[in-house]
């Protein structure tokens, strides 16, 4: 066993690291998140906040925060860019993937949705979103079946971008089209990466186990409400 992954039965912030793992063909066992949170989750090694939290069985050590643990296993692994200029837009683009899930549940369900203010978020923030994605793919060679976003090299950049929003069209297929006109290039390199063997083979798993759920409670509530 490489690893324990903590968090609920749910993607969101979880997939990503998933994706990741299945992808390096790491050993690791998915563990309830109430197993540390919120009873233990400051007497642990590195404490953090909240799920997700990992675990790596050989340095005996906990990682907490979503981003924090993918650049730690893209460098264990070896899927960082290997130029400073792209290693650090790896790390911006899994902070900007942070940054949408936070925005699409409301500030992590600080209010919930109302229908003028989802359309708002909807057709301005998250249209920008898509198309900065969008852009800059097309600036590293980014073209239909070929390339990646930072270069011609599967990284985890393009893991964390499949798993926003590969799982974001999954759960709302209402948002297919918005990321098809505003990130054409996204939306087939999401699809490529979700058709890699161990990614795929996952995905099916877990989608015929969980529906297309996606953040839970009422925060997911209110998505499907304005939404559908």
């Amino acid at each position: 066993m490489d690893y324990k992954l903590y968090y609920w039965d749910l993607p969101f912030r979880s997939i990503f690291i998933e994706l990741l793992l299945e992808e390096v063909g790491a050993q690791y066992r998915k563990c309830d998140a109430t197993e540390i949170y919120p009873e233990r989750s400051l007497k642990i090694k590195n404490p953090g906040m909240a799920p997700p939290y990992l675990y790596e069985c050989k340095s005996k050590t906990y990682f907490a925060q979503m981003p924090a643990i993918l650049m730690h296993l893209g460098r264990e692994y070896d899927y960082l860019p290997k130029r400073a200029e792209t290693h650090t837009l790896a790390l911006k683009t899994i902070l900007d993937c942070n940054d949408v899930l936070m925005e699409i549940t409301n500030f992590n369900g600080m209010s919930m949705w109302s229908k003028p203010d989802w359309e708002t978020f909807r057709y301005g923030r998250l249209s920008d979103w898509m198309k900065i994605f969008e852009r800059t793919g097309l600036e590293h060679g980014l073209k239909g079946d070929k390339g990646f976003l930072l270069g011609t090299t599967l990284s985890v950049a393009d893991i964390a971008t499949t798993a926003l929003f590969g799982t974001m069209v999954y759960s709302f297929p209402q948002l297919k089209e918005d990321l098809q006109e505003n990130a054409p290039h996204i939306a087939v390199l999401c699809q490529r990466v979700e058709a890699r063997p161990a990614i795929k083979k996952f995905l099916a798993a877990q989608r015929e186990r969980y529906g297309n759920g996606y953040c839970g409670g009422q925060i997911e509530k209110s998505l499907r409400k304005v939404i559908e």
